[in-house]
């Protein structure tokens, strides 16, 4: 008959001891429940990488890398400040409605 080694080990509720190098049965049973009914392009649960929409390299972000927002964000402000001087105003909202319309066409905004 197999014996516990110890007085502890019988006591209600101890955990059994595990071999080392190995994993809980129930937490790979979740792992592999989840990851059969995720999503296959769900770049967060599957620990994959998503590419920019605009220089391809991989990102965590939803569509754009950080970088490129960061300059996606210094161009449209310097087309803004270029406007604003040529149009003789302070401030974007003082800028004619049919410019904004123009600027939204130009950056495929409508």
């Amino acid at each position: 008959m197999n014996r516990p080694e110890s007085d502890e080990a019988r006591v209600r509720g101890a955990p059994t001891p595990r071999p080392q190098g190995t994993s809980c049965i129930a937490f790979e049973n979740i792992k592999l429940s989840a990851a059969a009914h995720a999503p296959a392009n769900d770049a967060l649960l599957h620990g994959a990488v998503r590419l920019c929409r605009s220089c391809g390299c991989e990102t965590t972000a939803d569509r754009i890398c950080p970088d490129c927002a960061e300059a996606l964000r210094a161009e449209r402000a310097e087309a803004l400040a270029e406007r604003c001087r040529v149009h003789r105003v302070r401030y974007v909202e003082d800028l004619p409605v049919s410019v904004l319309q123009e600027m939204q066409a130009e950056w495929g905004r409508r």
